[in-house]
């Protein structure tokens, strides 16, 4: 479908008009305005003029306080705001927030509508092993536990900014890592557990020390909190867990949570945003037009951007720590799901040996 349909581009200066207004917009991006030279509200009319923008680098973000991003139109009302912090894998961690409208679009309603579509199971019962704390994932896991028919997820906590101080490998982290698995056993060997949410690596680890029958009755797994390798997911999905249905999603607390639009195995690794409010660019490797970034072309490979269209935070392409290939959404993809996802994600060389938990 095309980038640009009359619902992005009626969003788009829907939120330009609210975060550019001279008296009640964003005091960041009224003065990011005076920079430009040019008013947004007129100037930028479809997704191809977000490139008159610039960038945003996430390393620089953290310098500003939260209510530098905040319209003043949302002042008043302060306390239905959702606050969450970053992980910190690109610096210093940032704070960011959510309305409760905002929150479910970003991170509940991907997760239903893409598990509905696949046969995700409903009504079982959660365990979320991650962080809670200031980390929006906790929330977001009571959330589509809850929506998918069940109790509040049965859940072990860790810090991932302990986990992230650990040398990926060192006895530190393994013991950490042996840790975690310990708690969520001990939940596994009290109650009857069908869905399992947590990292990759947490995941890989717990099944290890699950016996047969444990692992016979899990029927649906979602993998969150860093990517996952596809001959480690088809082994999963093959030998591991084999009676579940097997969900991973993309994001991040700044702009929430993609989802995959398929259950097969053997897949290849595909993520789709939700709606309107998020979309994935890349600055193209060897490209021409290596100064602005491509939201519209599927197929072309590099380093990915995302902007961010909500009434609360307006963030226009910034910069993440992945490259990889823009893709369109399956023929039969919910309509929900209409804009360029992203293939393949991997993180950049710095990133790659970060700790398994600390992603979120």
């Amino acid at each position: 479908m095309s980038m640009t349909s009359t619902g992005i581009e009626e969003r788009l200066r829907r939120v330009l008009a609210i975060h550019f207004d001279p008296e009640l917009g964003a005091p960041y991006w009224i003065r990011r305005a005076k920079e430009f030279g040019f008013d947004p509200r007129t100037e930028i009319n479809c997704v191809a003029d977000l490139g008159k923008m610039g960038s945003m680098d996430p390393k620089n973000l953290p310098m500003y306080k939260l209510e530098e991003f905040l319209p003043r139109t949302l002042f008043d009302r302060k306390h239905e705001l959702i606050v969450a912090q970053t992980g910190g894998t690109l610096g210093k961690p940032l704070w960011t927030t959510y309305l409760e409208r905002e929150f479910r679009e970003a991170f509940v309603d991907p997760f239903t509508v893409a598990a509905s579509a696949l046969g995700f199971p409903i009504g079982g019962t959660w365990l979320y092993v991650g962080p809670s704390g200031p980390h929006v994932i906790a929330r977001a896991a009571d959330a589509i536990a809850r929506t998918s028919g069940s109790i509040a997820p049965f859940s072990v906590d860790f810090d991932s900014r302990w986990a992230q101080k650990l040398s990926a490998g060192s006895f530190a982290a393994k013991r950490y890592l042996q840790h975690v698995v310990d708690q969520a056993l001990a939940v596994l060997n009290s109650q009857e557990i069908t869905v399992l949410f947590s990292t990759p690596v947490v995941l890989r680890a717990l099944a290890d020390a699950m016996d047969t029958k444990q692992r016979a009755c899990i029927c649906g797994v979602h993998y969150g909190g860093m990517a996952i390798q596809p001959e480690d997911l088809e082994e999963m999905q093959s030998d591991i867990f084999p009676n579940a249905v097997h969900l991973c999603g993309y994001g991040n607390t700044l702009f929430g949570c993609c989802l995959e639009l398929s259950a097969m195995v053997g897949r290849e690794l595909s993520y789709y945003p939700y709606g309107d409010r998020i979309l994935f660019g890349v600055f193209e490797e060897n490209g021409e037009n290596t100064g602005r970034p491509i939201y519209d072309r599927a197929g072309v490979h590099g380093d990915l951007v995302f902007s961010r269209l909500d009434e609360t935070i307006l963030l226009i392409n910034v910069l993440e720590r992945d490259h990889v290939q823009l893709c369109k959404p399956p023929a039969d993809a919910p309509k929900e799901f209409r804009h360029m996802g992203v293939a393949s994600p991997v993180p950049h060389v710095e990133y790659r040996n970060v700790s398994a938990v600390s992603l979120y």
